[in-house]
């Protein structure tokens, strides 16, 4: 009992998609691997179905918070992010005065604001992870404030404070397993032998990427057609119409809404068409996979930047959304299926920029500030 009575409280907060939750979950696990029975782990999101989901089958105990990005210009929308700030701010310090953590961390996104001001009101420890090549606004407010700052891509990539610590984007571990690449084909009901091609957009899918990959294997030609097999990961809303379009194209495809086991996807993949979300980029990059980044072109850019970081490094082939034609994404594919030698330094340079202990590197910095020591 003294035992429990004693562990160290962790606050995570984290938005409500799957970029922000992933890698809030993969360290709370990684800590509790790390230090057992030491710690007690909690969690704050965005009151929306996918954060409700992913959270509530975790585990993990966790509140919502009705905070929600300024998405226009409007006096509607302005006044409606303005409440749910003011009311997530009043909530947080109820919480946090209650439950008095030890430490605080933040993966961005407005849902770690509030919380993060109850902190320091509160005198908590901070910290704050950063998942992109540049910083998100809010994160880029509360750096000034934190006790210490995880990025994700190295210190050259922005300015930094003292306390600034790189770690990497945390991935989960069922991802970073390795199954064996026949094995995971036939798991999937693909042919062992042909080359297969990962088409992403995301946890909740690609409305750009699930048009224009079919589309594009289409205008290839039976020399693409006929040569390669699709697992497409289309989100929920479109899963049948591109479902449908392959059937029409006579393409081998397995096309899901969504796939937890992802060691068994990558292991199967050849090559990648995908957005260019910090998650992604570090799963791929573990695994070595050649990927075609489309980057999505709002949200403040930082999906641009985080496909540049790849391409400046031979990592990825990046087409950005406004110059993405049919015939363009044809031929990198096929460049990819075609051109052995640059595929395989396409994996090696992926496979360089790989942080696979991210997680316990950040859980370990998380743990300094709570005040736990790695036995």
């Amino acid at each position: 009992m003294a035992k429990t009575m004693n562990r160290k409280k962790i606050l995570i907060a984290c938005g409500g998609s799957a970029g922000h939750i992933f890698p809030g979950l993969t360290l709370a696990r990684e800590m509790n691997r790390c230090y057992g029975g030491e710690v007690d782990i909690s969690f704050l999101t965005t009151d929306n179905e996918l954060g409700r989901s992913l959270l509530g089958e975790s585990g993990f105990r966790f509140r919502t918070l009705p905070v929600r990005g300024a998405r226009g210009c409007s006096f509607r929308e302005a006044a409606g992010f303005a409440y749910g700030m003011l009311k997530g701010s009043f909530m947080s310090l109820r919480l946090i005065r209650s439950e008095k953590p030890d430490c605080f961390v933040g993966f961005g996104a407005y849902a770690a604001g509030p919380p993060f001001l109850a902190s320091l009101l509160l005198k908590v420890p901070t910290l704050i992870h950063e998942q992109n090549v540049s910083m998100g606004r809010a994160n880029r407010i509360m750096r000034n404030f934190a006790t210490k700052v995880a990025l994700s891509f190295p210190e050259e990539c922005m300015p930094v404070k003292p306390g600034t610590v790189v770690t990497g984007n945390p991935i989960r571990r069922s991802a970073l397993k390795t199954d064996d690449k026949k094995a995971s084909r036939r798991a999937l009901g693909l042919e062992e032998g042909r080359f297969t091609l990962l088409a992403t957009g995301g946890s909740q899918g690609s409305g750009r990427i699930n048009g224009i990959v079919p589309e594009a294997l289409e205008r290839g030609g039976a020399a693409i057609r006929d040569s390669l097999q699709v697992i497409h990961l289309a989100g929920k809303k479109d899963m049948g119409s591109v479902n449908k379009k392959y059937e029409s194209m006579g393409i081998i495809h397995r096309v899901f809404s969504f796939f937890n086991d992802m060691a068994v996807i990558y292991s199967a993949a050849d090559a990648a068409v995908s957005r260019a979300g910090s998650s992604a980029i570090f799963e791929l990059c573990a695994r070595g996979i050649p990927t075609i980044l489309i980057p999505y072109p709002f949200a403040g850019g930082h999906q641009i930047r985080n496909a540049s970081y790849l391409r400046k490094r031979g990592a990825a082939i990046v087409i950005k959304e406004s110059e993405l034609t049919e015939e363009r994404l044809s031929s990198s594919i096929a460049c990819l299926m075609r051109d052995k030698e640059n595929i395989t330094a396409m994996k090696k340079a992926m496979a360089g920029l790989a942080v696979s202990d991210s997680a316990e590197r950040l859980s370990l910095e998380v743990g300094r500030l709570a005040g736990l020591s790695k036995g």
